[in-house]
């Protein structure tokens, strides 16, 4: 079984990394093959909206870091995304990622409603996700605050929806405030991550 943890945080062994790493350890103490991604080391363009990948489903036309890691994450098994929170979001990094996901998707007419259309996508149905989200705000969060959070959940679980995914999970670590190291010194959080990752042997 093969495994891709992607960190999406630009800062080099913060808490993120630290996460992802934990959720990849304990898929491959059960026998995975896992490979870690650091987006922050690669060469990545955003999507361009160019439309040519509907001329070839699955394939996008630039050629930059992601072209082959788009492809890889199609013949895994499993797929680890970590990002922290910046600005009640994830990072410009992991959402370069998503947006090049677009590649997967193709649109059909529905059959029961003329000139609707229906997302399908070409990514392996019986793939996974674990998405692993770091941020310094505290839960619960401010009021003011709190809502955004909750748009953030919706927002990662439109991915797997959108390409066909049925099985996700996310993982949260609340409160690291400022500390880069926050992650490393919480044990019982590292083992709630060490776990999701077990968690995706089939």
């Amino acid at each position: 079984m093969k495994i891709i943890g992607i960190n999406a945080s630009p800062r080099k062994n913060a808490n993120t990394q630290t996460l992802v790493e934990s959720a990849l350890n304990g898929a491959a103490e059960k026998g995975a093959d896992t490979r870690l991604v650091n987006l922050r080391e690669l060469n990545i363009n955003g999507c361009t909206g160019c439309g040519r990948c509907k001329k070839d489903i699955g394939k996008c036309v630039q050629k930059d870091d992601l072209t082959t890691l788009l492809q890889d994450m199609t013949t895994c098994n499993a797929v680890v995304m970590g990002t922290p929170v910046y600005w009640c979001q994830v990072s410009a990094q992991f959402k370069m990622l998503v947006d090049r996901f677009y590649c997967f998707s193709y649109f059909v007419e529905n059959p029961e409603k003329r000139g609707e259309y229906i997302t399908k996508s070409v990514f392996p149905r019986d793939n996974q996700f674990l998405f692993i989200i770091s941020r310094g705000d505290p839960e619960p969060a401010a009021p003011h605050l709190s809502q955004l959070y909750d748009h953030l959940n919706e927002w990662l679980t439109i991915i797997p929806l959108e390409l066909g995914v049925g099985k996700y999970k996310i993982l949260h670590q609340h409160g690291a405030g400022l500390d880069r190291q926050s992650a490393q010194n919480d044990t019982a959080l590292l083992e709630k991550a060490k776990s999701a990752g077990a968690d995706l042997i089939l």
